[in-house]
């Protein structure tokens, strides 16, 4: 029987606890490919839905049906990835945050056969559809948002960085398709639409940006194909049209069918570059596994071990000079730790690099943090543009007009007057 009090009986169970992690977070990558795959067919859904919305039903009821079927494929997909990740199989090391946004995608999701109902009976317009799907998106994508905050590695976060904002902006894609749907098949884009189309450009510019700031050279690479894409051209064409055009000019052609192609076929392409993220965020993390593994059977591992036991975690305060070596002496122990006693026989490079790799990291989180304090500051100003809508019965465009103009006059934040009109709400 082990000693419970030796070093290789701790050192073995780090391994063991090693390679759970590792392989959990191989499942959290199978949950975040399968997410991807049912945005993918949800937001075809939600444009093929604008098109018949907007042509009062006379257009793609047989293709929205189909989409339905194609939609519920990938959805059991997920809810398979997702079962692999259950408390109820031993899967517990993730934040309680992380389970509360899978609760609300899947609550979003639930709502779906009753928002296909309501679609096929004409119940309400393309705006109301377009926000209906939007939020059910925007709830799983969350849920990829919270797997990258939780990334064990460089690499991986990075992986995860850049294909959390390429989906974003995909997202942002397939809302300015469903738009330009919905304006198309109607022959009129109204200033509301127009305005909403130029904020989602705006939107996907910031977010591929991004994205290219993380990507790889693969996936760079991938990127540029979309860039030079056949239908680039015609796609910047209807653009311009949707932004400019009147309706006189919008009536002489079938511009909804080209639209949607065109988007569709930008959109398809985006997403073979979210495939290559997802191989290498699969190929890393197989990597891992079998680089612990292999390692575990090294005889040199116990000590190994042993030295990233004294520095895993350690913040960078806890290491450094010595006093010979800052008094401009050579010493084989040049770095040692707060207490006299703990020397480390460890080089300054390598000291340099746990500390360059803390700091990307930590940037990696910076990022994720200002990303979380966007996303909460514009949840914020919906809702407050939301109480305005309701209670002064303006139109959307006009309370934020308004937001703006309270917060220039009060030299405010426009987040801090929103979160001040809603707390006044609350008091109500």
């Amino acid at each position: 029987m082990q000693d419970l009090h030796s070093v290789a009986y701790f050192l073995n169970l780090g391994q063991q606890q090693e390679i759970q992690e590792l392989e959990q977070f191989a499942r959290t990558g199978q949950l975040v490919i399968a997410i991807s795959n049912l945005l993918h067919q949800l937001q075809y859904e939600r444009g093929l839905s604008n098109r018949f919305l907007g042509s009062a039903g006379l257009r793609c009821q047989q293709e929205l049906q189909q989409q339905w079927h194609s939609s519920n494929e990938q959805l059991a997909l997920f809810h398979k990835a997702l079962a692999n990740l259950l408390p109820e199989h031993g899967q517990h090391a993730f934040p309680a945050r992380w389970f509360r946004r899978l609760g609300y995608a899947l609550h979003s999701l639930e709502r779906l056969p009753q928002l296909r109902q309501d679609v096929e009976q004409l119940k309400f317009n393309t705006t109301v559809a377009i926000k209906a799907y939007s939020e059910m998106i925007q709830s799983l994508l969350a849920v990829v948002f919270e797997a990258a905050g939780n990334a064990a590695d460089e690499i991986t976060a990075r992986i995860l960085v850049a294909m959390f904002n390429l989906m974003q902006g995909k997202e942002l894609a397939g809302q300015e398709r469903a738009c330009g749907a919905a304006g198309f098949s109607a022959h009129e884009f109204d200033p509301g639409l127009r305005q909403r189309l130029t904020q989602l450009i705006d939107r996907q510019d910031r977010c591929f940006h991004i994205f290219s700031d993380y990507a790889s050279d693969e996936a760079l690479s991938a990127w540029e194909q979309v860039q030079r894409g056949e239908f680039q051209l015609e796609f910047e064409r209807l653009r311009r049209l949707a932004l400019t055009a009147g309706p006189q000019s919008l009536a002489a052609a079938d511009y909804d069918v080209r639209w949607f192609i065109c988007c569709s076929e930008r959109l398809d392409a985006i997403k073979y570059v979210e495939e290559v993220l997802e191989t290498q965020l699969l190929s890393h993390s197989q990597q891992r596994i079998l680089a612990v593994r292999e390692a575990a059977l090294s005889p040199d591992q116990q000590g190994n071990d042993l030295q990233r036991g004294a520095f895993d975690d350690v913040p960078s305060f806890a290491l450094y000079v010595s006093h010979s070596q800052s008094a401009g002496h050579e010493s084989d122990h040049a770095l040692s730790g707060p207490d006299d006693d703990m020397v480390h026989n460890v080089s300054k490079p390598v000291v340099e690099l746990i500390e360059a790799q803390g700091q990307r990291l930590k940037s990696l989180n910076d990022e994720l943090d200002a990303a979380r304090t966007e996303l909460h500051e514009r949840k914020l100003i919906d809702r407050a543009k939301r109480e305005l809508i309701q209670r002064r019965q303006m139109s959307e465009q006009e309370a934020y007009a308004l937001l703006r103009s309270m917060a220039m006059n009060q030299n405010r934040r426009l987040v801090d007057v929103a979160a001040g009109l809603l707390s006044m709400t609350e008091l109500l």
